[in-house]
């Protein structure tokens, strides 16, 4: 018989596991998609400012069916290695490791901090950044290994990248790329102009909302209607350096604030965001 209160705990934690551990399949399907279902929700509703709270109640559910269930659970000499407290629990571990390896190595989950980038990541919202091929591997804020800037695949123009700032050890900023080492860069009344080509802008109403055009990314920038400092320039991107900026183009610590952005910096490419 297996233990109840073992069940429970594990009912609490991970509710799909406790039910791993007694063998009942069904409950392991209706808990998982509980979990993801509720999971979903909490992020959403916090997303928003609401509270939220489904996902305990999900686990508080499962904890009490567990307990309950176990006293019926018979295994008839059949145990199985999931069905001991050292196989259940490695089973969350083996998970941890791959979600460890998965975001170190190949793509990574972070929320949106700021509204730099709106209209095309909001506040709250959240990007996967490929790790793979751009030579910064770690996760959970340590770094595990670093290649050499040769070796790595450069950033594009228009791309949607993520960096670590000089000024900021151990944060990630997302801007987009818009020079690249060499590209002389300028800026004025609302137009963006690389080594002499002006960048597609065109604006759809009054708001100073627009749609842009570069690297073959097209893409929509907010811009405020009005001047001031930071809204003229002109740069030459040093060699090994990036130049970034934010599509929330009058409201966005980037390039023009941080400086140039050393390729070693340069972390990876989001390639979803919701």
């Amino acid at each position: 018989m297996p233990n109840r209160w073992f069940a429970a705990v594990i009912g609490v934690l991970v509710p799909p596991l406790a039910f791993v551990y007694l063998s009942r399949w069904w409950w392991v399907l209706v808990y998982l998609l509980a979990m993801l279902a509720a999971g979903w929700a909490d992020l959403t509703l916090a997303g928003r400012g609401a509270p939220s709270g489904l996902g305990l109640l999900v686990s508080a559910a499962a904890s009490v069916q567990a307990f309950v269930l176990a006293r019926r659970v018979r295994f008839d000499g059949r145990r199985r290695w999931f069905n001991t407290w050292w196989g259940t629990l490695s089973l969350p571990l083996a998970f941890v490791l791959v979600v460890f390896i998965t975001r170190a190595f190949l793509f990574d989950l972070f929320r949106i901090p700021s509204s730099s980038m709106a209209p095309t990541l909001q506040p709250g919202g959240y990007a996967v950044m490929q790790r793979w091929g751009y030579g910064v591997y770690g996760a959970f804020g340590l770094t595990l290994h670093e290649t050499e800037v040769a070796e790595r695949t450069p950033p594009r123009r228009g791309e949607l990248f993520v960096f670590r700032p000089l000024e900021m050890a151990g944060q990630l900023f997302v801007m987009r790329v818009i020079g690249l080492p060499g590209d002389h860069v300028q800026y004025a009344n609302k137009q963006l102009i690389i080594n002499g080509g002006r960048v597609l802008t065109v604006f759809r109403d009054e708001e100073g909302l627009a749609d842009e055009t570069l690297g073959g990314q097209s893409y929509s920038v907010q811009y405020l209607m009005t001047d001031g400092p930071g809204r003229r320039f002109d740069y030459v991107v040093p060699d090994g350096h990036f130049f970034v900026m934010g599509d929330n183009r009058d409201n966005s610590r980037d390039s023009r604030y941080l400086g140039m952005i050393p390729a070693n910096n340069m972390i990876g490419r989001i390639v979803l965001s919701w």
